[in-house]
């Protein structure tokens, strides 16, 4: 059965690793608590618009490590009531954004479930460098689209620059969305934002050499705090282009 259309009225971004006790747990509780305490406060419309959960593709343990406790408690980041929790087909259909900690798990996910959506799961580096490539001025601010494409070209790369990304230019300041900006209208700008980023995955140039993140599970907490620290780096860079500064620029600004 094809995959249903999921609700328009949330976004419903969903982190994923093998056991969900320390990289997809330590993902949730960070992009949790970044968004009660900056981005519902720049936009308190995105209040009860944005959900987010994790599960993982191979869950085996019911208690979370207490490496995973004290990392966050090092973020000072609340620890979240949280159980783990096997990902199946619910989740995948009902989710807008699926963000993975390692390439296994996206192969794990696309392999299990079939007639999904394959163009909404990102690895968190992969998904993070499409995102600071979608907005690199020093790509798209180029005056010919001919130029583009032949820096394009001399990187050994077959494919052109698409006019259409030109609409999306990173702006210098950052952008806010006003506090009276309606629901409805914020949804359909992160709807918009989410179909820039599927289809710049086919043609983003930017990679990290790789786009794992490690397995902290029954390491050192100084393991833990370098995986921690990494996370919440790209989680920032993705939800500033989803939902506020850094976004993407509109031809249409008036968002109230």
């Amino acid at each position: 059965m094809p995959e249903k259309a999921v609700k328009k009225d949330i976004i419903n971004i969903n982190f994923v690793c093998s056991g969900n006790t320390c990289r997809s747990y330590i993902a949730e509780a960070i992009a949790t608590h970044l968004l009660k305490t900056v981005y519902f406060k720049r936009c308190p419309s995105l209040k009860d618009r944005v959900s987010i959960s994790s599960a993982g593709t191979e869950v085996m343990f019911s208690e979370i490590p207490a490496n995973t406790y004290r990392v966050l408690d090092i973020f000072e980041i609340p620890n979240i009531k949280f159980k783990p929790k096997q990902i199946d087909i619910s989740i995948v259909r009902s989710s807008n954004l699926i963000i993975t900690m390692a390439t296994s798990h996206k192969k794990n996910i696309i392999s299990r479930f079939i007639n999904i959506d394959e163009k909404k799961i990102f690895n968190l580096l992969e998904l993070s460098n499409i995102i600071l490539y979608v907005q690199s001025e020093n790509i798209y601010s180029r005056k010919t689209i001919e130029r583009g494409a032949s820096r394009v070209s001399n990187m050994n790369m077959d494919y052109p620059i698409k006019p259409a990304y030109n609409k999306y230019l990173l702006e210098k300041d950052n952008i806010n969305y006003p506090k009276n900006t309606k629901h409805s209208k914020i949804i359909s700008t992160v709807d918009e934002r989410l179909k820039i980023i599927k289809t710049a995955s086919a043609e983003s140039i930017i990679f990290p050499l790789s786009i794992d993140i490690e397995d902290p599970f029954g390491r050192s907490a100084d393991v833990y705090i370098k995986v921690a620290k990494l996370i919440k780096e790209n989680i920032i860079i993705i939800f500033n282009y989803l939902f506020n500064s850094k976004g993407a620029q509109y031809e249409n600004s008036n968002w109230s």
